[in-house]
């Protein structure tokens, strides 16, 4: 038996969905990028979702068409893609530390790193945990400044009763394989209630405004089968993220009295995208897994202020994004991951620590 670190769900609806698409769409932007777009927007609760060909193509545009050219303050504990499309867009990121029980940047902390330069936030929903949008939309309102949710990790997490995405100015979601709700590929998603936010996007996928280019924009729009396999995935999403609950309180169950580890916040708002719990030596715990065949993944082993392109924009100290990077150990987390299969990670999991 081997156990993934993490498993994209294909199925025969979704098959014959690429292949119709195949057969009776044009490849690129085709009908089904329209319907996929459509009902994205109205699953997220916005008026308009802009589909493109990547998360970074996704946050690159938000950003740009909201103008950003000074500094974006978020987290130093993301993917790559985050402080890369701030970069990309003209703008600075600001990096901020992370909260130690959430792993997200913290109202807090964003307070501290406003400045006369500031000009966005981009919060990042990370491993499928909504940030506190409450306080940070309260902060960019008294300050008069742009909301950029990444959301690429967080599809479906709600705040209160706003899905993420539905909150900043603008959300910006992945499709990437691994992640919740995925296009069979790369892909992603725009979304907004802002009409010409939607409308310059839409330009900026598609160079600009192609042969009539308004702006220097990008190749970025979505392939049609891509969208056919999204639109599939999406009426699934609400059942796997019910499962994804389920396997989070399993884990809990199990694990909560091995005092080797540290659990991820179990509540309703996470969508658990990825389970990531704190563990004293994680190397070694994940290489004996490694030996039973469950394969864990670590996100990430370095902050992004850690990473040598993004060094000339630190300002500051990140020890609890420093201390996570070392203790951070994603173990199997996918909606068709069977219970017997939690019961054996977990066995192994105090096999390590010399409990039974």
């Amino acid at each position: 038996m081997v156990i993934a670190s993490t498993l994209p769900t294909l199925d025969k609806k979704m098959e014959e969905e690429v292949l119709r698409a195949l057969r009776e769409e044009f490849f690129v932007g085709g009908k089904s990028v329209d319907e996929f777009e459509a009902d994205f927007a109205r699953y997220i609760g916005v008026d308009h979702a802009v589909a493109v060909s990547s998360g970074t193509d996704a946050l690159t545009i938000a950003l740009r068409c909201l103008d950003i050219k000074k500094d974006v303050i978020t987290t130093s504990m993301t993917f790559v893609a985050t402080p890369e499309s701030i970069v990309l867009s003209g703008a600075r990121p600001k990096f901020g530390d992370i909260d130690t029980e959430s792993y997200n940047i913290s109202p807090e902390e964003i307070n501290k790193l406003i400045s006369e330069q500031t000009e966005a936030i981009m919060p990042v929903h990370l491993y499928g945990l909504p940030c506190d949008m409450k306080e940070i939309t309260d902060i960019a309102e008294d300050k008069g400044i742009k909301i950029i949710e990444d959301a690429a990790q967080s599809h479906g997490a709600q705040c209160g009763n706003r899905k993420v995405g539905s909150i900043g100015d603008v959300g910006c979601f992945s499709f990437y394989s691994t992640k919740n709700l995925t296009v069979g590929g790369n892909g992603g998603m725009i979304t907004t209630n802002d009409g010409k936010i939607a409308e310059k996007a839409r330009l900026l996928r598609e160079h600009g405004g192609s042969n009539y280019s308004k702006y220097i924009g990008y190749n970025a729009r979505m392939n049609t089968i891509n969208a056919a396999f999204g639109r599939v995935q999406l009426q699934c999403l609400d059942q796997w993220i019910k499962r994804r609950h389920e396997i989070s309180k399993l884990y809990k169950d199990k694990l909560a009295d091995l005092m080797e580890i540290k659990l991820p916040i179990i509540n309703d708002e996470h969508v658990y995208h990825l389970f990531v719990i704190q563990a004293e030596q994680r190397d070694e715990l994940k290489e004996y897994l490694r030996k039973e065949k469950i394969f864990c993944g670590i996100h990430y082993p370095l902050p992004v202020t850690s990473l040598e392109p993004y060094k000339q924009y630190v300002d500051g100290s990140y020890p609890n994004a420093e201390y996570l990077a070392t203790k951070a150990l994603s173990i199997p987390m996918y909606p068709t991951l069977e219970n017997k299969d939690i019961d054996f990670i977990c066995q192994i999991i105090k096999e390590f620590y010399g409990e039974k």
